[in-house]
């Protein structure tokens, strides 16, 4: 038996308190007051505090009565637990200083953002035709201007694109055409989540003679509706927002985060494993449609001739966050040799 423990016990349910002695021997604790064993407890019933250096040890019974020592350095010997083990290891609690923010960075920068992106695949249709809807009239607005190609030009290319559509079984209703000139964007296109597609004058220049091309830049903008990026994208940027709502089952509420931010997507650039995919989903409805993959090629090699007479322009945005140029040209080339 240890020596005993000098402390006050306090009744339960009661302010009444006595000078009293814990003693321990094995399992089983005995308390004393008034020069008499009052009770007898199993050390398994009882709950001891977190130990804090400079504050006496208290213990906490299961009938609601406590017992404080009068001494802070005394300790019941019952109280080297695992965690109290853990607490004073200091080899671990330097590895906890480093393993804590990396496990933080990895909640934050990995997981949630996959969570969100996840997310997007239980919205509703609406609300990528709301989100899509606000973000063309504020770019529409601020950012473009009426087309100045002859008419005849661009129905040309409108009715190519029709074609496009009914062969593929795309609904004509979602993906909706638009020929713009854009000093801000130069020779762009560009797709809204809800099948908004933009192409401008200067790129329809560039590939004046190359109307396959022109289809394959288009075929491309597709590819980002179909896999939904502005969703994936804009969520990534408001994981945390997205996450919570989502743990919550507020779908709505998800909703009205993305519908505030759609507005942002002419400032925002998808990442290249986007890019890769819309790529992917060209080139093969290219060969779906009988026409050679070589003409997704061809308008590749329209923007490296363009970023070489254009090197300090704002010409290339739509090569900024694109992958490697000739290797996307290469890929085309040899795409209806694999398949």
């Amino acid at each position: 038996m240890s020596a005993p423990i000098l402390g006050t016990y306090y009744f339960p349910k009661s302010s009444k308190a006595h000078e009293a002695q814990l003693h321990v021997s094995g399992d089983m604790i005995s308390l004393h007051y008034l020069g008499k064993c009052a009770e007898v407890f199993d050390a398994t019933t009882i709950n001891i505090a977190t130990e804090v250096p400079g504050v006496p040890m208290s213990v906490e019974f299961s009938d609601g009565a406590k017992f404080t020592a009068k001494e802070s350095g005394v300790r019941l010997a019952q109280q080297s637990s695992n965690l109290a083990a853990m607490e004073k290891n200091k080899q671990l609690i330097a590895v906890s200083v480093i393993l804590v923010p990396l496990l933080m960075w990895f909640m934050i920068m990995v997981v949630m953002p996959r969570m969100a992106q996840a997310s997007v695949a239980y919205l509703p249709d609406a609300i990528p035709e709301q989100m899509g809807q606000q973000a063309f009239k504020v770019i529409e607005e601020l950012l473009l201007e009426p087309s100045t190609l002859e008419e005849s030009t661009q129905q040309q290319v409108k009715l190519q694109w029709q074609q496009a559509l009914t062969q593929l079984n795309l609904p004509k209703d979602k993906y909706v055409l638009h020929v713009y000139a854009s000093e801000f964007f130069g020779p762009n296109a560009f797709a809204l989540p809800d099948g908004t597609v933009v192409i401008t004058d200067e790129l329809l220049a560039q590939l004046d003679d190359k109307p396959d091309a022109v289809l394959a830049v288009l075929l491309h903008e597709i590819g980002h509706v179909e896999h939904r990026h502005s969703l994936r994208m804009v969520a990534q940027s408001v994981s945390s927002a997205v996450v919570f709502a989502m743990i919550f089952g507020d779908l709505e509420g998800i909703g009205e985060i993305l519908l505030g931010t759609g507005s942002t997507l002419v400032q925002n650039q998808f990442s290249r494993d986007m890019e890769r995919e819309a790529d992917e989903y060209a080139l093969s409805h290219l060969v779906a449609l009988g026409k050679p993959a070589e003409a997704f090629a061809q308008a590749m090699q329209s923007f490296l001739d363009l970023s070489a007479s254009h090197k300090d322009s704002q010409l290339l945005k739509y090569l900024s966050s694109h992958p490697d140029t000739q290797e996307r040209i290469d890929k085309a080339k040899n795409y209806q040799e694999q398949d």
